[in-house]
């Protein structure tokens, strides 16, 4: 698709982060237009379980999880984006002594945060989830945990944002941003590979495994790791279980889609390279995520594999979200790096779009900003 020459905002990345802010500013009337390396939801986004779990967050992001499923739940009704929202509660599981120890841990702590959730002896876990196989040991039960379809939501996104009027660009991989002082239409000129220019009056960094190396063309510096987190899908079943299932030590991710099949994640790493762009199933690590989800659900024993896949997501050295002010510029923005990023992206998009639109400070959530890493 075509650049426009002009447009008030330019976000880079096509990712849940990207669109997440994109949908409100479009909303709001602003023109926006979305720049993408590669094509829309390739990496993280398209690479993840789809799981928004609240027992799974950390303390410091538990005031947003709640606004964000809401914010999930209502898309539908709020943009017109169908996302496969499933609500039907969260066991975490615990399967080692230790496990119990930390699963206990934890629900303390979210406890104490007012969170909705509850801690499950052996007996109590098994009588409210059957389908649980003797590996496991302990869980905790929250009845607001759910899921989105993930392999449904790129393309909906993608589809209501470009009705609202965003232009979705990929394979345009932006190359130099610099501050146009002299121009009349816009404060940046963003100069892509295929050599277009398009101006701006402001710049969102959504860009995940790269936005650390677009934060460095901004005069910014964004610290940050890079997983290779892998997924793997099977074939349709009768259903076998009725809650989401993670796993007290965060290497497994369960539930079943309404069309019967069952998605597998946990954070086992695959292999790959960001700047080499590629990303590999390891068969070794796979194995070890499939004998977990084997010993937590037994009857997935009896399900084929369909389709195995790996993409990046970045990650702050704090797992923290990072958004807000970008460097120096009070027109450069960012939105990256959170572990379990993909469920807050909706709350943390429209928080950040409501700083672009001025209607929030955009100091609000200074333990998310990029400042604390320096500027």
């Amino acid at each position: 698709m075509d650049l426009p020459k002009v447009a008030d905002v330019v976000i880079i990345g096509a990712g849940i982060s990207g669109l997440s802010v994109a949908l409100p500013i479009a909303k709001a009337g602003l023109s926006v237009a979305v720049l993408d390396k590669g094509a829309p939801w390739s990496d993280a986004s398209g690479a993840n379980a789809g799981t928004l779990s609240i027992q799974v967050k950390r303390a410091e992001v538990l005031s947003l999880i709640h606004e964000s499923i809401e914010r999930w739940k209502r898309m539908p009704e709020d943009y017109g984006v169908e996302v496969g929202f499933g609500q039907p509660g969260g066991i975490r599981v615990a399967t080692t002594e230790s496990e119990c120890l930390q699963l206990e841990e934890s629900v303390g702590i979210q406890k104490g945060n007012g969170m909705d959730v509850q801690m499950l002896d052996r007996e109590e876990v098994q009588r409210l989830s059957p389908w649980l196989g003797p590996a496991v040991k302990a869980g905790s039960i929250c009845p607001h945990d759910g899921y989105s379809n993930p392999l449904l939501v790129g393309n909906s996104m993608v589809t209501v944002a470009r009705q609202l009027g965003v232009v979705i660009a990929s394979d345009n991989c932006v190359t130099v941003i610099e501050r146009d002082k002299a121009s009349k239409i816009g404060r940046f000129s963003i100069k892509t590979a295929k050599g277009d220019t398009i101006y701006a009056s402001h710049v969102v960094n959504a860009a995940g495994a790269w936005a650390g190396e677009v934060a460095t063309l901004l005069g910014a510096k964004l610290p940050m790791e890079v997983d290779v987190n892998m997924l793997t899908v099977t074939e349709p079943s009768p259903p076998l279980f009725d809650r989401v299932v993670t796993h007290a030590g965060g290497i497994l991710s369960l539930k079943q889609l309404p069309n019967g099949t069952c998605l597998i994640g946990g954070g086992w790493q695959g292999r790959g390279c960001v700047n080499a762009g590629t990303k590999d199933i390891d068969y070794e690590r796979f194995l070890h995520n499939m004998r977990i989800a084997v010993d937590v659900i037994p009857k997935l024993s009896n399900l084929r594999i369909t389709r195995t896949w790996a993409g990046f997501e970045a990650v702050a050295p704090d797992a923290l979200p990072v958004m807000g002010q970008l460097g120096q510029d009070e027109h450069v923005w960012t939105l990256a790096c959170a572990r379990g990023g993909y469920s807050l992206a909706p709350a943390l998009g429209a928080r950040l779009a409501q700083m672009i639109l001025g209607s929030t400070d955009r100091d609000a959530f200074p333990q998310f900003s990029p400042q604390r890493f320096g500027k």
